[in-house]
């Protein structure tokens, strides 16, 4: 995938992340209440989780022989996969979204380290942070929810994270147009 796609991409992904805490400043209950069943949501989630599984596969294939019967396999058990997961997986959302992040990290990594960008080493240091912040949302999926009341609370966390995104949105989009 071109370098500038990635960046898009990852800039769309950082815009969406910083919406929820945008929300967050009207303090309305409804807001409220659909923050606090995000993580959980189910429908979403398993949206998400098909994206996640179906952007793995370029990373799946190389494990078999090309010539392997598996490579006939991939694809059903990751339909297989999403099936299970939108049956026993609890925080659905929370999940696939730190898979999103932790998986978005590294492929902006990947593409954008060859390329030698003026914006670079800022870009690489936010996108460590998302992947970071992936990872502690895998292992700990309702932290999710948590983030979300605890930005309802505390002005300099939703600030703080709503600008985070949206840096990592802008500098996704400078990169891409230096790319």
């Amino acid at each position: 995938m071109p370098l500038s796609v990635v960046l898009v991409l990852a800039a769309a992904v950082s815009f969406a992340a910083a919406a929820p805490f945008i929300l967050t400043v009207r303090r309305e209950p409804a807001v409220r209440s659909m923050l606090e069943k995000l993580p959980r949501e189910r429908i979403s989630g398993t949206v998400l989780t098909a994206v996640a599984l179906l952007w793995c596969v370029p990373n799946i294939r190389p494990i078999f022989m090309p010539d392997s019967p598996f490579q006939g396999f991939i694809l059903p058990l990751i339909l297989v996969s999403i099936v299970l997961a939108a049956i026993f997986l609890n925080y659905l959302f929370a999940r696939a979204a730190a898979a999103i992040l932790i998986l978005g990290a590294h492929s902006v990594l990947k593409a954008a380290y060859p390329a030698q960008l003026p914006g670079y080493p800022v870009l690489a240091a936010l996108v460590l942070i998302a992947g970071v912040i992936g990872i502690l949302l895998s292992a700990k999926p309702y932290w999710l929810r948590d983030w979300f009341r605890l930005s309802f609370r505390n002005s300099a966390v939703r600030w703080g994270s709503a600008a985070y995104f949206l840096l990592l949105c802008a500098m996704s989009c400078y990169c891409a147009v230096e790319a």
